[in-house]
């Protein structure tokens, strides 16, 4: 992005670009996990925003640095990072380092190619589908295709998705505005990254209070979105609606209220 002359490169100079690597290599095995991995040191050497800023000099310049100067920032990215190969660091969703998964990502990385053609990606394209193959068999599924997610916020996105499909599957040649008002039950307590999923598929999203975290029931589902209309009509009661989501009485409630039904979200 310099306007002026060029960086300096490493390019046609292979013993130049060896010896970098070999460096950066070194200092990753060094400082990322052997010592990021080791009890005696700490999580993370945390520091706050303003003092980190000083701390890694991020400014962009329009020059180069030398070699030992990149190795020291490689050093000090590792140093001021939250090691999560550490014995000690606890995540819900990822901890620990796999020697093995970090080989390949070494690979994928150097390699540099995307996923979405055979021609881009040969290797990587069958290797994709012979994953998905032994995950659809994990769950008794024979045939059929799948996609890797991200993370959870975009996999329930699909999943709400693909509920809606399942429901209209007409919905692509139709078009959105064409469908019913679709509603989506969530629980009170369902996590943040699911909010804004509705809004993008053209849902209406309904929190429910549940006494449990993991459980929504029906006559919890029922009582949120119509007690006072239930109760007018004669047609609520505990005794009879009490207990875990049934949905043939779900499918018919919906009906009597216009509005189709989606799985719900717990």
């Amino acid at each position: 992005m310099a306007d002026s002359e060029a960086l300096p490169s490493l390019a046609g100079d292979p013993v130049a670009v060896e010896a970098l690597l070999q460096a950066v290599f070194g200092v990753v095995v060094d400082e990322a996990i052997q010592k990021g991995t080791s009890a005696s040191q700490k999580v993370c050497e945390w520091k706050e925003p303003e003092e980190l800023k000083q701390l890694l000099d991020l400014e962009l310049r329009s020059q180069g640095e030398s070699q030992e100067q990149i190795l020291e920032r490689c050093r000090a990215v590792i140093r001021y990072s939250v090691k999560t190969g550490h014995p000690r660091f606890f995540n819900q969703l990822f901890s620990g380092l796999d020697p093995h998964a970090l080989a390949g990502r070494i690979i994928t990385e150097s390699l540099n190619t995307s996923q979405y053609t055979y021609e881009i990606a040969p290797v990587f394209v069958l290797m994709e589908e012979e994953v998905l193959r032994k995950l659809r068999a994990l769950v008794g599924w024979s045939s059929g295709d799948g996609i890797f997610c991200p993370g959870g916020s975009i996999s329930n996105m699909y999943a709400i998705n693909l509920a809606r499909y399942q429901r209209y599957p007409d919905c692509k040649q139709r078009g959105l505005r064409t469908l019913p008002p679709l509603a989506l039950f969530t629980s009170k307590e369902v996590g943040k990254r699911h909010r804004p999923n509705p809004g993008l598929l053209i849902l209406i999203s309904s929190h429910v209070t549940t006494p449990s975290r993991r459980e929504l029931r029906f006559w919890d589902l029922a009582l949120t979105v119509s007690e006072s209309r239930l109760m007018r009509e004669g047609k609520w009661s505990p005794r009879i609606w009490r207990g875990r989501l049934v949905w043939p009485r779900l499918r018919v409630l919906c009906r009597s209220w216009s509005v189709p039904p989606l799985a719900p979200l717990c």
